[in-house]
């Protein structure tokens, strides 16, 4: 999977009522968005977008992977502290879903959390064996047997989906199969990065089995499948803080803005 994923700085522009970074409405010193006025990505969009980022603005993977862990974890910690969900498992595949999963495991364990992490088709590539490396040297502990659904509530308290991102085609892996039913069945609310998994990028799920998260964390801007209609009942934030002001105008995108030093919105 590309990465579709990176959403920049929110300079809200207090004399006007247009930010670039959303449609603003502002009295005195507060501002809001109108949030019916946020747009989404379509695939092809998505995917033009990060070519741009890495083409045009020379970032690197590893940055922009950087930057979407840390929104994830960020936004994990808002919806479900540490406090009440001390033990956290994040599922992670083999493509960048998965890399932000690993990135997401460090950082959550310096916000508190005791975090495993369950791998099962690892990538071979210095980038992702680092990410792992990484995530062992701050205590992550890598799991390589996963409980069977009905029996992670004794172990853990939220899940983290990194499984599949916005990339995936049907049919699923027989790898990969225990992963995402332990996403969908296990009763534990579920953290989704950017697509949930096993979702169609546009169109969301095509079953009612298919996984329900309690959260979805979209990266970059949303994408077709988290408009409201389709996303019932779902906390939604918006991770990244990072386009380039240039991509928001290239995509005539209308995002939120960020508050003060937020690395993630909730829309």
């Amino acid at each position: 999977m590309l990465l579709n994923r990176f959403l920049g700085g929110g300079i809200v522009l207090r004399l006007a009522n247009i930010c670039s970074y959303g449609v603003m409405a502002c009295s005195g010193s507060q501002c809001s968005y109108s949030a019916d006025k946020v747009n989404y990505l379509t695939q092809e969009n998505a995917v033009a977008l990060d070519q741009d980022l890495f083409n045009e603005y020379k970032f690197s993977v590893d940055q922009l992977m950087e930057l979407a862990g840390l929104s994830v974890a960020t936004a994990v910690a808002r919806v479900y502290p540490a406090t009440t969900h001390k033990s956290a498992l994040i599922i992670c595949g083999p493509g960048n879903n998965g890399g932000d999963g690993l990135v997401a495991a460090r950082h959550m364990t310096l916000f508190g959390y005791s975090v495993a992490v369950y791998y099962p088709k690892r990538t071979a590539n210095t980038l992702y064996e680092n990410l792992l490396w990484q995530c062992e040297k701050f205590g992550v502990n890598i799991i390589n047997d996963l409980p069977q659904p009905e029996e992670l509530k004794n172990e853990y308290k939220v899940l983290v989906d990194a499984l599949f991102g916005f990339s995936f085609k049907p049919p699923v892996r027989e790898a990969l199969k225990p992963a995402l039913d332990a996403l969908i069945y296990s009763g534990l609310p579920v953290c989704s990065v950017d697509i949930p998994s096993g979702w169609h990028v546009e169109k969301g799920p095509d079953s009612e089995n298919s996984l329900k998260p309690a959260l979805l964390i979209s990266l970059s801007a949303p994408k077709l499948c988290a408009k409201p209609e389709i996303l019932k009942n779902v906390k939604h934030f918006l991770g990244g803080r990072f386009l380039p002001p240039g991509i928001v105008q290239k995509y005539n995108l209308t995002l939120p803005p960020y508050q003060a030093q937020d690395q993630v919105v909730e829309l």
